[in-house]
């Protein structure tokens, strides 16, 4: 999985990890947080789509330097282990989304929490993503292959309404 997500373009990896948070975001429909989440993403799938925000845009939303918000801090609140595996989930896929914004504006210096993130985070998110839901393991084998035709649309109505199809 780790070699096809690697020989994926950007956008494409991109496109990987915000879909597959869109399957499962929901889970945390009752969070305080929920709304930031949705903003995050949101703001991450605007910047797949036109590369209308810059990284420390995105950043920003990971962490805005209060103790209060920020996704960081708002992650760290959850107790629920179900609930602890979406966040990760989100997160991962945030800060990913967030890491290739830098490469594309041709940031230097990133911020510490995003100096480490690199195509790796793939396994840690798929860790976390296969033990939300039994379904999960086939629905990435499924969108794998959706994502390797070249020309398959990354707008998130696409993903979307390909993903539901599988769930």
């Amino acid at each position: 999985m780790l070699v096809t997500f690697e020989k994926f373009e950007s956008d494409r990896q991109v496109a990987f990890l915000l879909g597959l948070s869109e399957t499962v975001v929901d889970l945390l429909i009752s969070s305080s947080a929920y709304e930031d989440i949705n903003n995050a993403m949101k703001t991450c799938w605007g910047w797949l789509g036109n590369k209308s925000c810059s990284g420390d845009e995105i950043y920003y939303l990971l962490d805005d330097g209060t103790e209060f918000t920020g996704l960081f801090m708002q992650m760290q609140d959850e107790n629920d282990p179900l609930k602890e595996l979406v966040w990760g989930c989100i997160v991962d896929a945030i800060s990913f989304t967030n890491w290739r914004a830098y490469q594309f504006d041709n940031e230097e210096y990133l911020p510490a929490p995003i100096e480490n993130v690199d195509e790796s985070i793939l396994q840690q998110f798929l860790d976390g993503f296969y033990e939300i839901k039994l379904i999960n393991e086939e629905v990435v084998k499924e969108f794998i292959n959706y994502l390797k035709d070249s020309n398959t649309s990354l707008k998130k109505d696409d993903i979307m309404y390909f993903l539901k199809g599988l769930l």
